[in-house]
């Protein structure tokens, strides 16, 4: 009886050492699958970050062309889905080279930046801006009728033309043109772009600091 109990009892301390190594197994596996979540949850932060970066204008802070393009399409389709206005708008601010060409680059720079940041304050949250390129915005106005758009840029750009702009001491006079259209379900949105970029040039031809609505033909 003795000799089958000093058997059980170290059956029963072989079987606790041997729960122990397995416990001590499973936290460690416990740690290890924790840290690889935290690696993968970092990796996953960092692209996202990185894709919005890419998406990003390094100088304004806006949406870049890749990131329109993208939103372009989405709206587009909603547009189609839902039946409802969508309208669409390109901006370029006046004489940006005469700018550039008098006070220089940095100067040029700064005016892009503030200028960003003073139409995007005045959109809806709703709405979509970006920046197109050089002296180039471009606006989605979602929901919206051509009057009420063309009001908004009229609105804007006053705005922008009251603005105090100062370049080292000196008064800097900034104005844009735009051209707006209303995208058509049955037409390509590079249809209704191009319609609209010709309107901005009848603006900027008509002597700038204006809106001029997209000769747009309905459905």
């Amino acid at each position: 009886l003795n000799q089958f109990v000093q058997t059980w009892q170290q059956h029963q301390q072989q079987r606790k050492e041997s729960e122990e190594r397995l416990m001590q197994r499973l936290q460690e596996l416990g740690e290890r699958v924790h840290l690889v979540e935290n690696e993968a949850s970092q990796l996953t932060s960092q692209l996202v970050e990185q894709h919005e970066k890419a998406r990003r204008d390094a100088l304004t802070g806006l949406p870049n062309r890749a990131a329109w393009d993208e939103r372009l399409q989405i709206e587009y389709q909603r547009m189609q889905r839902q039946q409802e206005s969508l309208l669409l708008a390109v901006l370029d601010v006046d004489h940006f080279k005469r700018i550039n060409d008098t006070y220089g680059h940095l100067a040029g720079d700064k005016v892009l930046k503030i200028l960003a940041g003073r139409l995007q304050q005045g959109i809806r949250k709703t709405d979509f801006m970006a920046r197109y390129g050089g002296e180039e915005f471009v606006l989605l106005l979602p929901d919206t009728g051509l009057k009420e758009g063309v009001s908004l840029l009229n609105k804007l750009r006053e705005h922008i033309a009251g603005c105090p702009f100062h370049f080292k001491g000196e008064p800097v006079k900034i104005t844009f043109s735009a051209g707006i259209g209303q995208l058509q379900a049955s037409e390509d949105p590079a249809t209704t772009f191009a319609l609209v970029d010709q309107a901005l040039y009848a603006a900027k031809q008509g002597g700038r600091n204006q809106v001029k609505s997209a000769a747009v033909n309905g459905p």
